[in-house]
């Protein structure tokens, strides 16, 4: 009798406790979002930093860097492969906000259900300050999931990007976030995706928001490496029609009256940005510096009342 006792108590000891997040694709309880489903805006423009081919051997340089433009418009299976640690900052068309439940989705290539790489996902309202998503990794970390190895319960997983196949998007909800600091959840212009290196390794690890190590494939050398980026949807945009700033002069000669623009009605914390969503600079007191802008079209966004608002204001070279 004692020898049984002692057999269960092994058995109960080695059991990985998961928590019960969503399951894969095809399971009553998964929250993936898919490619298809009507309605969603995807992102308009992207900058990529490539990753490591191999973060252990930094000799064996870093990912080619493929074709930013494979990341934007609808998840296809074009992508861009980040590499150990690479990183890949998408912007939008408009804002995205925080409403009900998900609030964009970020969508990578895994061929099946358990083959699967992981991101790190931050955004930001200004393009300089992000804030990451809490993520949580209950994987064990005791024996390193070999780049052909797969992923054993993707229920085991949070807030990381890659949990499900191409063509579903891994969603986040912004109301996560709502204790951060510096960033607008009203006004999310800028999601950054960050290759999660998946090794065990302390040397090269990477930790959840609780502290455990993220187990993923790796090492993974090849050209192809890293989290592959098809795309970020949009469910829940922000609806800026009727909340417009304006401006005086408008358009203006690019320098001209010492290059100030003045925004009228004291709208504050001003933002430039490229028609592409890419951030350009800030504002100064209440007013916009047109000096050293090349002649175009730029969305200026601001605070006024307590709300987003935002305008075009073209600069004439």
């Amino acid at each position: 009798m004692m020898i049984i006792i002692c057999i269960i108590a092994i058995m109960i000891g080695n059991v990985e406790i998961h928590a019960q997040f969503p399951d894969r694709v095809g399971m009553p309880d998964c929250d993936a979002i898919s490619a298809d489903q009507p309605g969603l805006v995807w992102g308009v423009s992207c900058m990529m930093t490539p990753g490591y081919l191999s973060i252990a051997d930094p000799a064996q340089g870093t990912v080619s860097g493929d074709d930013a433009s494979f990341a934007i418009g609808p998840a296809d299976k074009a992508v861009i492969s980040l590499g150990d640690g690479g990183s890949a900052i998408i912007t939008f068309q408009r804002p995205i906000t925080d409403g009900p439940g998900a609030d964009f989705a970020v969508f990578e290539n895994a061929f099946d259900d358990y083959f699967l790489e992981f991101a790190f996902v931050e955004v930001s309202s200004d393009g300089k300050h992000f804030v990451r998503f809490p993520s949580t990794s209950l994987t064990q970390a005791k024996q390193q999931i070999g780049p052909f190895m797969r992923i054993p319960d993707v229920r085991a997983l949070h807030n990381l990007a890659g949990k499900y196949r191409a063509g579903y998007g891994t969603p986040f909800d912004l109301s996560e976030l709502k204790d951060s600091i510096g960033i607008h959840l009203q006004s999310i212009t800028h999601v950054r995706v960050i290759d999660v290196v998946g090794s065990i390794d302390k040397q090269f690890a990477r930790y959840d928001g609780k502290g455990n190590i993220i187990n993923d494939p790796w090492p993974t050398p090849f050209s192809s490496c890293g989290f592959d980026l098809d795309g970020i949807a949009v469910i829940n945009e922000q609806n800026i029609i009727g909340d417009q700033l304006s401006f005086a002069p408008n358009p203006v000669y690019a320098g001209h009256n010492g290059g100030m623009v003045r925004v009228l009605e004291g709208a504050q914390e001003l933002s430039v940005y490229s028609m592409q969503g890419e951030y350009i600079r800030e504002g100064i007191d209440g007013n916009i510096q047109s000096a050293g802008l090349p002649g175009g079209v730029y969305i200026v966004k601001g605070i006024q009342n307590g709300q987003l608002r935002s305008g075009m204001l073209m600069i004439m070279p």
